[in-house]
């Protein structure tokens, strides 16, 4: 056999939907990506000083709202200091006791709930003046929910509602509900920008759980020695491919390591693991994007070359044997590896891959026959 010149197929593999250059839909493969996961404290973490920037935004517009109903009230100075610690201050406390927590996600839950006491005392200190008092339980019931859900809703209201009556009890319970213009114009940037920001905030966390869910789905269908499809999600690709057409035209390549059982009783189980990966790293690299390649058992893969006809899958098959026998592995320096590489092509009276595999295989038993490390196309 003589090595074939490098040609199109050298672009970098990734299982993708062969019908998408179509125009048609198969939902049948996923790029593999690596996972960093982060850890449980990172995530925690990040949850903090997201929440210490919404805190510190709606503690700013809450004190412009309260300071101004304050000011019409003519209240005493405690009360202004108060107003400045918590709306001003009380977010870096917050943060840093959260940030210093064992437990982050509880402790900034807690600070919620002082959130939604301090709430119902400016309620009560604003002597109920209507739209300011109904902008902050909002507000706030808003960040309730995103924070905790019904649950810490239900809480924070009920200490809303506690610290609000002992505050009015301790105001002499002064009533003046109605809203001035002042009270209604700096009670505007309350109403329009917090919700703003937290719909985005909420929005991405959304596209990161989506994220994750997505790569979850792909950990799922992919292999995670070969890189490459499991063999059920790679029969289901293949068979969704047939199904819509899109792979009429296409050969098949059955690739089995030759001695395989031999260089893991000789070498370990991790030099084994270490040939797996290799092949699965040179299958990916040797491929065209749109080809569906999947680990098809131990130590056997399976490639479909949708459009391909026998003569470039037969380049195709040569530069994975030759890529994989020149190979070295850091585990096993003295080991060889070489490939028996059996090649079917697809003919539309074929009822499922099953039937393909077949015809595959038996090429794939004649190179076994013939002294391994080679391809043969079936008849």
């Amino acid at each position: 056999m003589s090595k074939a010149a490098p040609g199109s197929w050298m672009a970098p593999f990734l299982l993708h939907d062969p019908c998408v250059n179509q125009g048609v839909h198969c939902s049948m493969s996923s790029e593999f990506f690596p996972a960093a996961a982060l850890t449980r404290e990172e995530r925690a973490l990040r949850f903090v000083k997201r929440a210490h920037g919404i805190r510190m935004l709606g503690l700013a517009l809450g004190a412009v709202v309260v300071g101004t109903v304050l000011l019409r009230n003519d209240a005493p100075a405690p009360v202004w200091v108060l107003m400045v610690v918590h709306g001003f201050v009380w977010p870096h406390v917050a943060r840093l006791l959260s940030g210093r927590s064992a437990e982050p996600a509880k402790t900034e839950q807690r600070n919620m709930l002082v959130d939604a006491a301090m709430s119902g005392v400016w309620v009560a200190l604003m002597q109920f003046n209507l739209l300011p008092s109904v902008a902050l339980v909002a507000m706030l019931g808003m960040d309730l929910i995103a924070v905790g859900g019904y649950r810490l809703l239900a809480r924070g209201m009920a200490l809303q509602a506690t610290a609000c009556a002992v505050a009015a009890v301790a105001d002499g319970f002064n009533f003046a509900p109605r809203t001035g213009l002042p009270e209604m114009l700096a009670t505007l940037p309350l109403l329009t920008m917090f919700p703003i920001v937290l719909s985005v905030s909420m929005h991405r966390l959304s596209r990161q759980v989506q994220q994750q869910n997505h790569l979850l789905l792909q950990l799922s269908s992919v292999d995670s020695l070969s890189g490459l499809l499991n063999r059920s999600h790679w029969e289901n690709a293949v068979n969704a491919a047939l199904s819509r057409h899109c792979c009429d035209v296409a050969v098949m390549l059955l690739v089995d390591i030759d001695q395989f059982k031999r260089a893991n009783d000789q070498h370990g189980h991790t030099a084994g693991d270490e040939v797996i990966r290799k092949v699965g790293k040179v299958i990916r690299a040797s491929l065209r994007d749109g080809d569906l390649a999947g680990r098809y058992g131990g130590d056997e893969f399976c490639v479909v070359l949708c459009g391909a006809d026998m003569h470039a899958a037969a380049t195709v098959a040569e530069r994975i044997r030759s890529s994989v026998a020149c190979s070295l592995f850091e585990r096993a320096p003295g080991l060889r590896c070489t490939l028996s590489i059996g090649l079917a092509r697809h003919h539309t009276a074929m009822r499922d891959t099953r039937e393909w595999v077949k015809d595959a295989d038996a090429a794939l038993y004649r190179a076994k026959l013939s002294g391994r490390n080679r391809f043969v196309l079936a008849n």
